[in-house]
């Protein structure tokens, strides 16, 4: 197993007959270190070059059936891009035998077109697609390649297949900020029935890059109007907007 491919979300500890009892209720493994998009803002989570590429189908396996009795209810699947995961039927199919156990995927979207017959709406619970623009021109400026289109036909066919999706849609200044594009990308999720989550820019890229893009996500969307003083879970802020949930 190569423990620094997985990430364990904790915050569920209780006590227990004078004992500290750990509860594990989701679990984050990424599959691939590699991607097929070169996202300028990219800083690999943490993921050294050094480190090998892919995971292996039984490291994953044993890993969730070590920790499913402390409580494991979600494993997230990641990258790089996790679509790149040659082994991703079997996987997801052993994964959902293995218990009760709810799984998400987080894609560039580029891919789903090739993998769609690998995956399963009766066994994904939410396919998240990072989508910071509908405008061509910025979507290869923002990735380095031309790829919106395909991104947008696998939307396409998540829609036709009854997954539940949901759009992570980065916010980058002068890129996909302004009154215009925010507006496309709620409509457009609006009338996919799509799931909108936007993202403040992490301060782990370069600080170049972070003082050139950055923009705060609150003052960003209320000046178009929209609110997040809505509900709050988990410090993640909740409305719905043209009949959708948008969160922060």
């Amino acid at each position: 197993m190569r423990p620094f491919l997985f990430r364990i979300f904790t915050g569920e500890e209780e006590f227990q007959t004078g004992k500290l009892e750990f509860k594990i209720p989701s679990l984050r493994i990424s599959l691939a270190g590699n991607c097929n998009e070169k996202c300028f803002y990219c800083h690999n989570e943490g993921i050294s070059s050094k480190m090998p590429q892919v995971i292996q189908t039984g490291d994953i396996i044993n890993t969730i059936y070590s920790v499913k009795d402390y409580g494991l209810r979600k494993v997230k699947f990641t990258g790089g891009e996790p679509l790149l995961f040659k082994d991703l039927k079997n996987l997801l199919y052993s994964v959902k035998h293995i218990g009760d156990i709810d799984i998400f995927i987080t894609t560039n979207g580029t891919l789903i077109k090739k993998r769609i017959k690998d995956i399963s709406p009766n066994i994904i619970s939410k396919i998240s697609v990072s989508l910071d623009t509908l405008n061509e021109e910025n979507y290869k400026f923002i990735t380095g390649k031309n790829l919106l289109n395909d991104v947008l036909s696998g939307l396409d066919l998540l829609k036709k297949n009854g997954y539940r999706v949901e759009i992570d849609n980065l916010l980058l200044k002068g890129l996909n900020t302004n009154k215009r594009s925010l507006k496309n990308m709620i409509d457009y999720c609006a009338k996919n029935q799509f799931d909108l989550q936007f993202i403040e820019l992490s301060d782990k890229t370069t600080a170049d890059i972070y003082g050139k893009y950055y923009a705060d996500p609150i003052k960003t969307l209320r000046k178009i109007g929209l609110d997040f003083n809505a509900e709050k879970i988990n410090d993640r802020k909740f409305f719905k907007i043209n009949g959708i949930k948008a969160t922060l």
